[in-house]
């Protein structure tokens, strides 16, 4: 407990939380949940009365991500999309731990929701509890960032590692990565990773929320029709912000990298410097096909509805030129590439070449982008 703020109990908490925000409940209340979801998501893995019921993780996990959403954006449809997630139920659940862990997940909705925010949220930390003894180990940690000011900073889930549950999560992760239907539930794994780490999911935060954002307020039925349904939707979605996160980075190193080259001689916004080798136009054009690549892609990828077919047909340029790239590098050979990179000063040829022709994060970036632009 948390008795240096006077938090001892679930009373003296809601006393504390009802001085707070009800954003501040509300992330109380989600990240408590979340710390015993591998509780519930093991058991309707696992256990054969859930199986029976046909019950699976998607509506708590709907619950945590809404919930957690709705602290940071808090908004009038997100307290209605956490008040939708509460509709139906689940009865006769033979397994405590699991039943509390669900219903930790629902009273952070809860709070989320129009309903008291105080009684729900400190209800939710110690439902959480009962689902797991440790639970409330992260609660001193998150009331004292509170009382700093922090409580919307990134922050583990847990004080120190991934908590007691750490085995638990690997067993899960591992059984989802090998049942059928696996890429589209990576979206869920990778979201709680980030969770548990206290990272934003695509490294950067405000893209990050804005897609979240975008990801809770699926419209309901499409929620309701269950994983099938939602889950390739929420791929989508996650897809097309990873690539406009991935290519805002990329551009922002090829403007630092040309920022850092730049001289009166070299440059154009869209040129990498000359002198690379001497016989080096023929790769130098290649470059800029790339770099042209990553402008038009960030533009089309910027766009309310990115033409897929577009995408498609900039990937498989810019494929094409890094594919250029990687066959002169084979030809000429290392020793030639750095003394060809002498003739514009230290090693900036060879590092242009590595850093934004052949480095693996460029590749899968354009991988990745032609992927999306086929549609799979």
């Amino acid at each position: 407990m948390s008795e240096i703020l006077g938090i001892r109990d679930q009373a003296s908490l809601k006393e504390w939380l009802e001085d707070q925000p009800r954003e501040v409940a509300v992330w109380i209340a989600s990240r408590a949940a979340a710390r015993v979801l591998p509780i519930w998501w093991e058991a309707v893995l696992s256990e054969d009365w859930a199986n029976e019921a046909n019950l699976t993780v998607l509506p708590a996990l709907r619950r945590l991500l809404t919930s957690s959403v709705a602290f940071n954006k808090p908004s009038d449809s997100l307290k209605i999309a956490a008040k939708t997630t509460l509709e139906g139920g689940i009865v006769g659940i033979p397994f405590k731990p699991a039943l509390e862990a669900d219903g930790a997940a629902r009273r952070a909705a809860l709070a989320a929701s129009a309903a008291p925010f105080a009684h729900n949220a400190a209800l939710a930390v110690f439902t959480a509890s009962r689902a797991h003894g440790e639970a409330q180990i992260g609660l001193r940690t998150d009331a004292e960032f509170v009382t700093r000011g922090e409580y919307l900073e990134a922050l583990p889930l847990w004080p120190e590692g991934q908590g007691p549950l750490a085995e638990r999560w690997r067993a899960i992760k591992w059984e989802v990565d090998n049942s059928e239907g696996a890429e589209d539930w990576r979206f869920w794994i990778e979201w709680y990773d980030t969770l548990l780490a206290g990272r934003p999911m695509l490294g950067d935060t405000a893209r990050t929320w804005e897609m979240l954002e975008l990801i809770a307020l699926i419209d309901p039925e499409t929620w309701d029709k269950g994983p099938e349904e939602v889950n390739p939707v929420i791929r989508g979605i996650w897809e097309l912000h990873r690539l406009r996160a991935e290519v805002a980075a990329l551009q922002a190193e090829k403007e630092a990298f040309l920022a850092v080259q730049a001289s009166a001689a070299h440059r154009g916004h869209n040129q990498p410097p000359e002198g690379l080798v001497d016989d080096a136009s023929a790769v130098a054009q290649q470059i800029t096909i790339i770099w042209v690549g990553l402008d038009e892609a960030g533009e089309e990828l910027d766009q309310v509805a990115p033409d897929k077919g577009v995408l498609r047909a900039i990937a498989e340029r810019m494929f094409s030129a890094l594919n250029e790239v990687v066959a002169y590098c084979g030809k000429v050979g290392d020793k030639v590439i750095m003394a060809g990179a002498a003739t514009i000063g230290t090693t900036g040829g060879a590092v242009l070449i590595d850093h934004f022709a052949i480095n693996g994060r460029l590749y899968q970036f354009v991988k990745n982008l032609l992927s999306f632009g086929i549609g799979g």
